[in-house]
C-alpha cells in the first residue's frame, strides 16, 4: 500500500512477544506440539523461529502489557512519516531506545499502541538468521505469516492501521481483514470486550499439513479451538489451536492474492458461514464465532 511514499510504508508482520504465565509450558507447546524451532534464550525470554527470520516468537515472564505485535517498517524515513501520522492522529509512538533495539533485535523502532492499548513494536531491519529452519517436528511451517487481534475500539484501531498503509480486503460483520502486500490479509482485527493477540498464524506447505497436524493435535489430546476450515472472503485454510494460558496458534494456507490494485472491501454479514464455509465453529473463543 502506497499512501503518498514511493515505496510502502511497511513490509510485514514480523514476530510476536508475549506473555506467560508458564513460560516453560508454552515453550514446550510451541515447539514439540505446535513446531517451531526453539532458539536461545536471552533476556528472560525464550524465543522461536518458524522461518528465516531470527526468531518469529518470543516468550516471556513480564507483564501482559509488555506483549507486543512487530511490524517490519520499509525505513527510517517510512518510520518517521509513521510517527508524525499516528502522532497527529493523537496515538502514542515513541522512540525505542538501544536497549530496547537490542531487546527485539531490530535496528531502530517505534513503539506505539492503538486505541485499544495493544502494543505495536514498529521496527526497521529486524535480524535474519543465517542458519536454515530446522523445526523440531515436521509440521510443513514454512513461514509467519499473519496475526489476529482483538480490538476494543475497531473505528480507531482502523484509522491506526491505515495511517501504516494498511487497507481493507473485506469486513464479515465488523471484523476487518486489513492487507498490508499482495495477499488478502496479514492482520484481521475482531471487536471485543478485551484487547491482546487473538491468534498468530503459520503457513504450511499445503493442505496436506493442514490435515496431517489435525489429526495430530487430536491424538495429542491438544483443543482444537476451530477448524479445519476456510474463510470464505480469504479462502483461506485454517486450523486453530490452543496451548497453556489460552495462547492460539494456527496453521494456514492458500490465501487469496489481491495485489496492488485497488478494490473495493466487500461486506459479509457475521453468520457462522461467512466465517467458515466449510460448516467448523468456534464455540468457546467468541471472536472466532457468529451470534447465536
Amino acid at each position: 500500500m502506497n499512501n503518498g511514499h514511493a515505496t510502502p510504508l511497511i513490509n510485514s508482520v514480523c514476530y510476536v512477544r508475549l506473555a506467560a504465565n508458564d513460560p516453560n509450558a508454552s515453550a514446550r507447546f510451541v515447539s514439540d506440539v505446535f513446531g517451531l524451532q526453539r532458539v536461545a534464550d536471552d533476556d528472560g525470554e525464550i524465543a522461536f523461529r518458524s522461518d528465516d527470520r531470527f526468531r518469529t516468537v518470543s516468550l516471556g515472564k513480564n507483564p501482559a502489557d509488555d506483549a507486543s505485535i512487530g511490524v517490519e517498517v520499509w525505513d527510517d524515513k517510512a518510520l518517521e512519516q509513521i510517527g508524525a501520522r499516528l502522532r497527529d492522529l493523537g496515538f502514542t509512538a515513541k522512540e525505542a531506545t538501544p536497549a530496547e533495539c537490542r531487546r527485539r533485535h531490530v535496528q531502530s523502532a517505534l513503539l506505539a499502541e492503538d486505541a485499544s492499548r495493544n502494543r505495536i513494536d514498529l521496527v526497521v531491519r529486524p535480524r535474519r538468521s543465517g542458519r536454515r529452519y530446522f523445526p523440531p517436528r515436521d509440521a510443513g511451517i514454512v513461514q509467519f505469516h499473519g496475526v489476529g487481534l482483538r480490538t476494543t475500539d475497531h473505528i480507531r484501531d482502523l484509522a491506526f492501521w491505515k495511517a501504516l498503509g494498511a487497507e481493507v480486503s473485506d469486513w464479515v460483520g465488523n471484523i476487518a481483514y486489513l492487507r498490508i502486500d499482495g495477499m488478502h490479509h496479514r492482520i484481521a482485527l475482531y471487536p471485543s470486550k478485551r484487547n491482546g493477540l487473538l491468534y498468530a498464524a503459520f503457513e504450511v506447505e499445503a493442505l496436506d499439513q493442514i490435515m496431517q497436524n489435525s489429526y495430530f493435535m487430536q491424538e495429542s489430546q491438544i483443543k482444537i479451538v476451530q477448524g479445519p476450515g476456510r474463510e470464505p472472503a480469504s479462502r483461506q485454510i485454517f486450523l486453530h489451536v490452543e496451548g497453556p494460558d489460552g495462547l492460539i496458534l494456527s496453521y494456514v494456507n492458500g490465501m487469496a492474492e489481491i495485489g496492488d490494485k485497488p478494490r473495493l472491501a466487500r461486506q459479509f454479514p457475521l453468520i457462522a458461514t461467512s466465517l467458515c464455509d466449510w460448516g467448523s465453529e468456534s464455540k468457546d473463543v467468541p471472536e472466532l464465532g457468529a451470534p447465536g
